[in-house]
Parts: C-alpha cells; structure tokens; sequence
C-alpha cells in the first residue's frame, strides 16, 4: 500500500460512489490510504454482517484500509455519534451512513457532492422529489441518496 495520504475529497468522491453503489459498482476509484465508515447496525444481525463484507471487499479492491463501524440505532446512538464528529471534527475522512433526515441539521459538518451525484443523475436519471428535498440543502447535494 502506498504511504501517501490521500485528500478529504478524494476520500469523499470514492466513498460516496462506493456507498451508492456497493451491489452495482459504477467506477473503479483509485484511492489508497484509510477510510472510516460508519453505518448503522441493523437490528437483523446478518445484514450488518452482508455490509461488511460488501465494504471489505470494496476495500480490497480499491486499496483502501477500511474500518467499519456498526452503529446502533438505539437510544439514537447513530445520531449521537454523527453530531460527536462533527462537533469535534475528529476523523476527517469518516465518512457515515446515516438516515436521511438528518442531512439537514448536520449539512455544516459534510463536504458538498456535487460532483458524484450530477454524474449519477446523468447516467441514471433524476432522483425523486424526496431525495432532493433530504439531500440538497441551499443549492448543494450534501448527501448521496438511493431512490
């Protein structure tokens, strides 16, 4: 693995186009360096255990030194964690799985994504009035949404 570190946005252009498209790869990123995920631990024990492997192997792919944080949902942990690392910007290549309300009142704390999902969009189609709603805050995508 390559020693050099790799750059907030390119960390975030290739997690986000792995999170978007972890059973269906659209590109091959060329990243190396670590990568924090965080996700939520779904209540069913083996999909957890399905999205960890998905990350894995998308990791190995890709180079990357990937830890996978399963966050429970309960007691709203997930939503805890999301403002403890914004707040003390402590991991600025984490990146986090997170419902999609939240985009909202945490939009400070993220990078925009502009640039991965006008290319989804491109390639798929318009995303639902939904999505754009949770996603779009002020005139940016802040968060990559799937419907």
């Amino acid at each position: 693995m390559s020693s050099a570190v790799p750059t907030r946005r390119t960390v975030l252009r290739t997690t986000a186009l792995a999170t978007t498209a972890l059973a269906t790869p659209l590109v091959r990123a060329n990243a190396a360096g670590k990568l924090y995920f965080g996700v939520w631990d779904h209540w069913f024990p083996t999909e957890s255990e399905v999205m960890v492997k998905l990350c894995n192997e998308w990791a190995e792919k890709e180079k990357v030194d990937i830890t996978v944080d399963l966050i429970t949902s309960n007691g709203d942990k997930d939503l805890l964690t999301l403002m403890a690392e914004g707040e003390a910007k402590a991991r600025p290549r984490h990146f986090m799985g997170l419902r999609v309300w939240y985009v909202s009142s945490q939009a400070h704390n993220f990078e925009p994504v502009d640039d991965v999902v006008f290319p989804l969009v491109e390639k798929y189609g318009k995303t639902s009035r939904a999505c754009e709603y949770l996603g779009k805050i002020n005139g940016h995508w802040m968060a990559v949404l799937n419907a």
